[in-house]
């Protein structure tokens, strides 16, 4: 038989912690009143000393955390972007320029996720919060969920503002997040934290400060005067700064640290990009861009961190997926998750549809990176990799821009599938890939590799035809001869110098032109070359029209007709008709220069080379006007304008507008004739030509007379 129970139980039914009321009868309600009060926390760091620009992401986040009725929880605001861009500083001048609207305090949390021993467990983290809510240590929750609830109570009804800076995870944030409406959360991450989009989150990335601020960073942290002493100097410092306020702080410790430097010295030490980030270091390492960076780079797979490295090799400044498969040698779907794990962590920026940049430091270090952990066979083989496959999808769009011109090298037999859909895209894509060829050209000959820079010269040439980007034209050919005279090919040294003296002729600098195509035509007979002859002749023939000297000029087209029809090239006898019927009108034989512009058009008509039949067609009707039909002139030169695209042949557009303008002059249509040279004006500003000047004068007076 069990002993009875007594009438009272002092038993609890589980562990608790706490205060614990043990009661008999209780009649009307228990108060119980804890033995701490919550405070109000003052925890944010002190805001940053030399905070500048910003405004637009100021504004925004600004906005962010502004109390709105119509949401369920805190303001949350994400602030992402590369280690050392300026994210908490960012953060803590928001939050302090605010703290008057949140009066129960403000929170700071370093979720350290680059620290020492890696992200902070969110239990530590909950704890860490509720101390700075005033709950004492001893009344702490031992588990996480009831750290979670504790907290979620104490923000409830609370207007606090937090700061969780360093975060790694959303999941990480998550539990951070306070329960009441009216506060206001800022995170940083180096990571996009897309996730915390479902917790109404508000992604502001950052980038580098435009030039302007960032010289205004390094006045306020070296001294204005230093800036105005030597404001070339300081320009230069905070372009090889990059934007990055981390970078200016480290040159304005290396300034303090030595005081008689000047800005010149150390913009000197940057230039050299073999020295830069080993430049950027300050108080004996403790202040460095490179560890910054080394933090986000250590925290990638090993999959995504080769590609980081690979990608330091790219020797442009935009790349695209299929640039990163031949620098990996791997898949594009492989490629693409492992992209978006860069992006993911601000190591790469995306620049526009499949596009993707590195910030210049971050280039730098991921170079770096590449040279200290990857040997160097394996990198010169990824770089030709990455080379071969751009030189090859030139081929392949030069081939759509310029089917009938005969091209050179063994890549233009089998160009392979055009990955394009019709010429113009092809054209947009050389040209939008241009500072890349003309990068990969230059890495190709430090590297040795001859025969790859000048087909990659090669493949340019229908975008310099018709989108003209003289600059870079004119700084490639001589690497370009050079590499084809190392190669000692010489039908490829011949064509090399006559594209090198192309350019000098659309500059209308026929000196310089005729010495490279003399070159060319002294080569070409060397090596038995027909078609390089004829086109040296051709160009010869230009710059003594150039010149005018019309008689020399003749010849020498007359030469080169004859060498193309010998040889049956049907496009060389289109070309060379042309140019004859330009010299045979500039000497007043009308009726011969028709003849041939006539022959002309009806063989391009004939062989589908549309630019040269609008030119002949053209070339007819400025022969016309000069003999009095201005009527028909006309309609001659508005028929050649049609065909000529104006997102294909731009520069072949520009002289035909000014013809069509001066016969719209003569026959009294002026507001035609204006209309046609703004269109000319406009294409010529757009190619740097040195016709826009002129064109202005022009439109000037007319503007007053209009006016």
């Amino acid at each position: 038989m069990e002993p009875a129970r007594p009438a009272v139980v002092n038993e609890v039914a589980r562990n608790v912690g706490g205060t614990v009321v043990q009661a008999g009868t209780v009649h009307g309600g228990v108060h119980v009143h804890p033995r701490w009060q919550a405070g109000t926390p003052r925890q944010l760091p002190p805001p940053p000393a030399h905070f500048t620009g910003r405004w637009p992401e100021s504004a925004t986040i600004t906005a962010v955390l502004a109390d709105d009725p119509e949401r369920d929880g805190p303001g949350l605001a994400v602030l992402t972007g590369p280690g050392g861009i300026g994210k908490t500083a960012l953060a803590l001048h928001v939050l302090h320029a605010v703290s008057e609207r949140f009066p129960d305090g403000q929170l700071y949390v370093d979720l350290a996720a680059h620290g020492p021993n890696g992200p902070a467990a969110p239990g530590e983290l909950l704890s860490g919060l509720l101390l700075g809510l005033g709950v004492p240590s001893a009344e702490v929750p031992a588990d996480h969920t009831s750290r979670a609830s504790l907290y979620r109570s104490l923000t409830a009804d609370r207007e606090i503002a937090l700061l969780l800076d360093d975060a790694a995870t959303s999941t990480q944030v998550r539990t951070l997040l306070p329960a009441s409406r009216h506060s206001a959360v800022i995170v940083t991450s180096r990571k996009r934290l897309s996730g915390l989009l479902a917790d109404g989150g508000r992604l502001v990335p950052l980038g580098p400060l435009p030039p302007e601020a960032t010289v205004e960073l390094l006045g306020r942290a070296v001294g204005e005067h230093r800036v105005s002493e030597e404001p070339r100097s300081a320009h230069d410092v905070a372009m090889l700064c990059g934007g990055m306020p981390i970078a200016v702080h480290v040159v304005a410790a290396r300034l303090a640290a030595r005081p008689r430097w000047q800005l010149a010295t150390i913009a000197t030490q940057l230039t050299d990009e073999r020295r830069r980030l080993r430049a950027l270091v300050a108080e004996d390492g403790e202040l460095s861009v490179a560890a910054t960076f080394d933090l986000s780079y250590r925290g990638l797979p090993a999959d995504a961190a080769r590609l980081y490295r690979r990608l330091g090799l790219f020797p442009g400044t935009e790349f695209d997926p299929g640039s990163a498969c031949a620098l990996l040698g791997a898949s594009e779907s492989d490629v693409d998750d492992l992209l978006d794990t860069l992006l993911g962590a601000n190591l790469v920026m995306d620049s526009g549809p499949e596009r993707f940049r590195f910030h210049d430091l971050l280039r730098l270090h991921a170079r770096r990176q590449a040279e200290r952990d990857d040997d160097e066979d394996e990198r010169r083989a990824a770089l030709r990799a990455l080379v071969e496959s751009l030189l090859d999808r030139a081929v392949a769009a030069d081939w759509l821009v310029t089917p009938l011109r005969p091209h050179l090298g063994e890549r233009y037999r089998t160009p392979g599938q055009p990955p394009f859909t019709d010429r113009g895209q092809a054209l947009d894509w050389l040209e939008d890939e241009l500072p890349t060829l003309a990068a990969c050209a230059r890495a190709a000959f430090d590297q040795g590799w001859y025969e790859l820079v000048w087909q990659l010269y090669e493949t340019m040439r229908g975008v310099f035809l018709y989108r003209s980007h003289t600059d870079e034209w004119r700084a490639l050919g001589p690497i370009a001869v050079d590499a084809a005279v190392r190669c000692g090919d010489g039908v490829a040294e011949v064509r090399m110098a006559l594209q090198h003296a192309a350019v000098h002729s659309r500059l209308r600098e026929p000196a310089a032109a005729t010495a490279l195509f003399e070159r060319a035509l002294l080569r070409a007979r060397e090596v038995g070359d027909w078609a390089g002859e004829a086109t040296a002749r051709e160009g010869l023939g230009a710059a003594a029209h150039a010149r005018g000297d019309l008689t020399v000029a003749i010849d020498h087209y007359g030469q080169s007709l004859t060498l193309n029809r010998d040889h049956g090239r049907q496009r060389g006898v289109a070309l060379l008709l042309c140019y004859l019927g330009h010299a045979f009108a500039d000497t007043g034989r009308l009726d011969e220069a028709v003849t041939h512009f006539r022959s002309s058009a009806q063989i391009a008509e004939e062989i589908g080379d549309h630019h040269c039949w609008a030119q002949a067609v053209v070339g007819a009707g400025t022969c016309l006007a000069a003999a009095g039909a201005v009527t028909e002139a006309i309609t001659e030169v508005e028929t050649g304008l049609a065909a000529l695209p104006a997102d294909e042949a731009a520069s072949l557009r520009l002289p035909v507008l000014e013809k069509l303008a001066d016969l719209l002059d003569r026959s009294g249509d002026a507001g035609g004739a204006r209309r046609h040279r703004q269109e000319a004006l406009l294409i010529a500003t757009s190619l740097g030509d040195r016709r826009a000047d002129a064109l202005r004068v022009r439109l000037e007076p007319e503007s007053r007379q209009a006016g």
